[in-house]
């Protein structure tokens, strides 16, 4: 049990929630996965302008900028998911599960870690498999497509690891007696 204990106050430092603030290195580079995010999107919407100018105004339009724009956007979903991961935002149906006691919902919590940590592995391993057979370029911004497919299994690879060690803090406040409650923070 003191091993436990260990794994999951290391992992909830390396992610930065050990008091609840985000905290630690890992909060640090979601902040700068923040930052990248919407600096990426402002790239986009200014490129899709330029592209509009550029093929109704000047009638030359910018060749890459439509693939460009989709890789980007995948990009943006994937490492976005893995901040809803972190934050625990993802969309789930809880109509149901918000009438339970805190243990029942703790326990429904580690199940749905359970599956997802199942059908995230799955995902990493196919799409990895998969991904590392291609060798193409893309069409017009002559991009290297595993590269730009990678995203895929590395992405789920955080979000696998994320919901882990998240499932172990519910598993700690599972083990907990009745009406000793910290919040959803894991305290060292």
């Amino acid at each position: 049990m003191r091993r436990l204990r260990g794994i999951i106050v290391r992992g909830s430092r390396l992610l930065g929630q050990e008091n609840g603030t985000g905290g630690g290195v890992v909060g640090v580079l979601l902040m700068a996965l923040r930052g990248i995010l919407g600096v990426g999107l402002m790239m986009s919407v200014l490129l899709i302008c330029a592209n509009a100018f550029g093929r109704y105004a000047l009638h030359q339009p910018i060749l890459w900028a439509e693939e460009v724009l989709g890789y980007s956007l995948v990009w943006m979903v994937y490492l976005g998911a893995i901040l809803v991961t972190v934050e625990r935002q993802h969309l789930k149906m809880d109509l149901l599960s918000k009438m339970l006691g805190p243990r029942a919902q703790a326990f429904l919590e580690l199940i749905a870690a359970a599956v997802f940590a199942v059908v995230g592995g799955i995902i990493v391993y196919q799409s990895f498999t998969s991904i590392a057979a291609l060798s193409h370029r893309s069409q017009v911004a002559d991009l290297p497509m595993n590269v730009m497919h990678g995203i895929i299994p590395a992405s789920f690879a955080v979000m696998v690891f994320t919901t882990l060690v998240l499932a172990l803090q519910d598993l700690r406040r599972l083990g907990r007696k009745a009406g000793q409650d910290d919040g959803g923070k894991l305290t060292p």
